[in-house]
């Protein structure tokens, strides 16, 4: 499985909230490559620029782009951007990348920070995502070229690096240049270095996206990681065995990446949902389904993923499943998710007790909502699941 080829489907989503800033993260990714081969980098720095490019607003929450943090030595957004990734062995460089991509170069001072060199690769993304903020994507990119290269002048060694600022200058010149800035020609046959996943190393991963999806949310602060959490105790409860076990919890921390391309309005709206905004909501499995099934070999996880709102009678969402259409280990998936969004607080109410929770599903078990003999392992170790549960 490949990591660029999985992040480029997740990015898409990360972009997608406000419509302002769609496309914002694939544009600096081409912006930045641009310049990486123009300053004949390593094809190893170009692949860690590029998925840096991808993840480097993660922590920006629902917010609009802005660069006004660069009078900080690291912006907030960059730092939690890092810390994402900061506990995965293979994507410690593209967190250190992220970490300093605002940092300005302050005429030469901050080519360090406390004896740690910045990255070329986080003085390239910086000056790429001003140059993406620096224009209005209505217009025709040429009409706009003037404008951006006099912003970026007026920043100057300021705010950029003077190699990588003049490796944009000389780029400026070419029309080939703006016109790659909105093609989508970046994929994971680019770069013969692109990291490949086993179903350990995609676990390590999964995880970091659970943060990221629930930090984007902002509703579910921990919902995606008590999902998986409770879904891979049910499925321990339940004989499964150690390879099943990893791919359900996997299924547990994706189960709403597709929830990013909502409109945070929505998502954070203090009040009950109105009709038209609850079948808004609905598309986010398919929007799961759709990123997974782009990016990810495990046909299992796809479907696992993707069925956490399906119900048994077929009165879930969005595919209309029913019965044995729905694969027991998606039927522990939905069983994670209900349980775990019952006890968590939510803009427009507050979590119920583990009481009331339990007597709500075991009327949806009751009415053919939900798999009644998963439900009886969840009431049965109702107690130990306590452990795995963090609100």
């Amino acid at each position: 499985m490949s990591v660029l080829g999985f992040l480029l489907a997740f990015s898409e989503h990360l972009d997608s909230q406000l419509p302002e800033n769609r496309r914002h993260s694939s544009r600096v990714a081409n912006i930045s490559l641009a310049i990486a081969n123009y300053l004949n980098l390593s094809e190893k720095s170009k692949y860690d620029l590029v998925i840096s490019a991808l993840l480097h607003d993660a922590g920006n929450g629902n917010k609009n782009h802005s660069n006004n943090n660069n009078h900080k030595e690291i912006s907030d957004h960059a730092l939690k951007s890092s810390l994402f990734l900061s506990d995965i062995p293979f994507l410690e460089r593209t967190a250190t990348i992220i970490k300093y991509h605002h940092f300005p170069w302050n005429l030469g001072k901050g080519e360090f920070y406390q004896d740690e060199k910045i990255p070329i690769e986080s003085q390239i993304l910086n000056l790429a995502e001003h140059i993406d903020e620096s224009y209005d994507k209505s217009k025709y990119i040429l009409k706009e070229k003037n404008k951006i290269i006099k912003k970026i002048k007026e920043k100057g060694e300021k705010i950029f690096n003077p190699d990588v600022l003049n490796a944009f200058y000389d780029l400026s010149q070419k029309e080939s240049f703006w016109f790659e800035i909105n093609y989508d020609d970046i994929t994971p046959q680019n770069f013969s270095c692109d990291i490949k996943l086993d179903i350990d190393s995609f676990l390590l991963l999964s995880k970091a996206i659970a943060r990221i999806v629930d930090y984007r949310s902002k509703i579910q602060v921990r919902h995606s990681r008590n999902v998986a959490n409770i879904a891979s105790f049910l499925a321990g409860n339940l004989g499964f065995n150690d390879e099943k076990i990893k791919r359900i919890r996997i299924s547990g921390y994706l189960h709403d990446i597709g929830k990013v391309a909502l409109s945070s309005e929505i998502l954070l709206k203090g009040d009950k949902l109105t009709r038209r905004e609850i079948e808004y909501i609905k598309v986010h499995p398919f929007k799961t389904f759709v990123t997974l099934k782009k990016s990810v070999p495990f046909e299992d996880i796809i479907i696992w993923s993707s069925y956490h709102h399906e119900k048994l009678n077929g009165k879930g969402y969005p595919f209309r499943l029913k019965g044995n259409e729905i694969p027991t280990e998606a039927r522990v998936v939905a069983i994670a998710d209900i349980y775990s969004a019952l006890l968590e607080d939510r803009p427009y109410r507050k979590g119920i007790s583990e009481a009331r929770a339990i007597n709500y599903m075991r009327k949806l078990a009751r009415e053919g909502y939900i798999d009644k003999e998963i439900f009886g392992v969840l009431y049965e170790n109702r107690e130990e699941l306590k452990s795995v549960i963090r609100l």
